[in-house]
């Protein structure tokens, strides 16, 4: 899978757009928790959209073809319990089972791979569903 170029969701296209490195958005995911905000969506050129859930400790990545589109999600396959304080920007609060979630960190580097190499790292599992 070829890399494609991502911004915010919902930032400037065309020739003023910020297209965002794999380790800029993995630090732009960080600052933006440490400022409140739990929910990142990114966007490519043909409408994809990669979204970032978090409550700090494990977040949802999730990958959509576009709004409304089939996607799919990290895993972890180990996950045991459910975890809760994802905060939406639409200010709803959920839960989710940790078996749908990954550790913040391995989001983080998830995200940085996908964005500059087309493709999730090796060793993180992809399910579907969304």
């Amino acid at each position: 899978m070829a890399s494609q170029r991502w911004r915010l969701q919902g930032s400037a296209s065309g020739e003023h757009a910020y297209f965002y490195s794999g380790e800029e958005a993995r630090l732009l995911l960080g600052n933006r928790l440490g400022h409140g905000s739990q929910e990142t969506w990114f966007e490519d050129d043909q409408g994809r959209l990669l979204g970032v859930i978090t409550n700090g400790e494990r977040a949802m990545v999730v990958l959509l073809d576009g709004a409304g589109e089939a996607g799919e999600h990290l895993v972890d396959p180990g996950g045991q319990g459910r975890s809760d304080g994802f905060l939406l920007a639409n200010g709803q609060v959920d839960a989710y089972d940790d078996r749908d979630t990954v550790v913040f960190g391995v989001a983080g580097r998830a995200v940085a791979q996908l964005i500059d190499h087309g493709g999730w790292p090796d060793d993180v599992v992809v399910g579907g569903g969304c």
